[in-house]
């Protein structure tokens, strides 16, 4: 997960960098590493939701078995909807593109080495379609499946 989690900070390093050229403004980078860094925030309310709010283990959440052993993959900010939504609403409101291009650059870099990591089947990261499966961990074929 450490090196995963690095991956995710260069990514997103690399789209605030690319987003800040082509706008000229530095605050993109920043900007790219809540679209692509922090977002895996998220994995921290899948855990809380599998311990119940009662004790955290910092092994076992990086170690992220929880997943098979709840069943369930929420990760709520993990979506190939999100960076749809930022595409357009970069380009309808273009006085702020840069922040949500910023954003839409390093959320797609962060979904693309997830799925090339992971090893899903392809709609997985998709918040639609593991609602529709219920969220359910089996329908997803993650490389950590037990």
């Amino acid at each position: 997960m450490l090196k995963d989690e690095i991956v995710h900070f260069t990514l997103s390093i690399i789209a605030g960098v690319i987003v800040g050229y082509i706008f000229n403004n530095w605050w993109a980078i920043p900007l790219a590493l809540v679209g692509g860094f922090f977002v895996d925030a998220d994995h921290l309310i899948d855990y809380c939701l599998y311990r119940k709010f009662r004790r955290f283990d910092l092994l076992e959440f990086i170690r992220a078995e929880y997943f098979a052993d709840v069943g369930k993959v929420y990760l709520f900010a993990h979506g190939y909807e999100y960076v749809i939504i930022f595409a357009l609403t970069g380009y309808f409101l273009p006085n702020l593109s840069w922040l949500f291009y910023s954003l839409m650059l390093s959320n797609i870099f962060h979904l693309i080495f997830d799925t090339i990591s992971n090893k899903p089947i392809w709609p997985t990261y998709f918040l639609t379609y593991r609602s529709a499966k219920n969220f359910d961990h089996r329908d997803f074929k993650f490389k950590c499946q037990r």
